[in-house]
């Protein structure tokens, strides 16, 4: 699939989306998840997040468990994953 045809399922632009794919998170698509884009960069950059790990309903330290294990393409593909569903 696209990004194109990804970025109009996820409700988001396509410049937005090719910004998270390099490892940029802007408001528009924290908006759409309902976190901040601290929260959403920090995890992109190896943190967890208080918000993000209610967000997907675990712990904090669960997450952060899972951002060490999947990287930050993991992360990215976890985000575009929560905008998908």
């Amino acid at each position: 699939m696209s990004l194109k045809k990804i970025s109009r399922k996820c409700g988001v632009t396509l410049s937005s989306l090719n910004d998270l794919n390099k490892g940029n998170v802007r408001a528009s698509i924290a908006e759409k998840l309902g976190v901040t884009v601290s929260s959403l960069q920090n995890f992109v950059d190896g943190g967890s997040s208080t918000a993000l790990a209610s967000k997907i309903e675990t712990t904090s330290s669960s997450l952060q468990e899972l951002r060490n294990l999947i990287g930050q393409r993991g992360a990215i593909g976890l985000i575009i994953g929560l905008l998908l569903s």
